[in-house]
């Protein structure tokens, strides 16, 4: 896997969870699924401000999305997962908005010798109980790196 400095800001919105289009880099349409791995362009740690946006149309029951979050070492490989944010939407559906600094992120000690800073470029989403039909999150900024 081929890391790259990326955009700073993230384009239009990532999807971490849902369906997507045929895009530039991907000539197919993609449903990503809850837990699916997402290699970012934008290094969040560096990222000003990004949000976390999760909506449904209407489940059985509310639903729960927490947002993971890990650096790229300097080996190629993922760095321990850190629990960013975690928001609820009611059974009903809706949509719900949740900012985030990426000078927050704190990530896990053991980590840090294995990584030059900014890393953090993996994101995925878990959605509980279950994902309902129509689910979206995604990760969006509207401010430079």
């Amino acid at each position: 896997m081929a890391l790259t400095n990326g955009n700073p800001f993230i384009d239009a919105e990532t999807t971490l969870v849902g369906w997507t289009n045929r895009s530039a880099i991907r000539n197919t349409e993609h449903t990503f699924l809850s837990g699916e791995e997402v290699l970012l362009n934008t290094k969040l740690d560096a990222a000003s401000r990004f949000s976390l946006v999760a909506s449904h149309p209407g489940a059985p029951a509310a639903v729960e999305v927490e947002l993971l979050l890990a650096p790229v070492l300097r080996d190629g490989t993922t760095g321990s997962w850190i629990s960013a944010v975690r928001v609820a939407l009611p059974a009903e559906g809706g949509r719900v908005e949740a900012f985030l600094s990426g000078h927050d992120i704190q990530l896990t000690p053991a980590d840090l010798p294995h990584l030059d800073l900014p890393a953090v470029c993996f994101a995925k989403a878990l959605v509980t109980a279950t994902t309902p039909a129509g689910m979206h999150v995604g990760l969006t900024a509207t401010i430079a790196a």
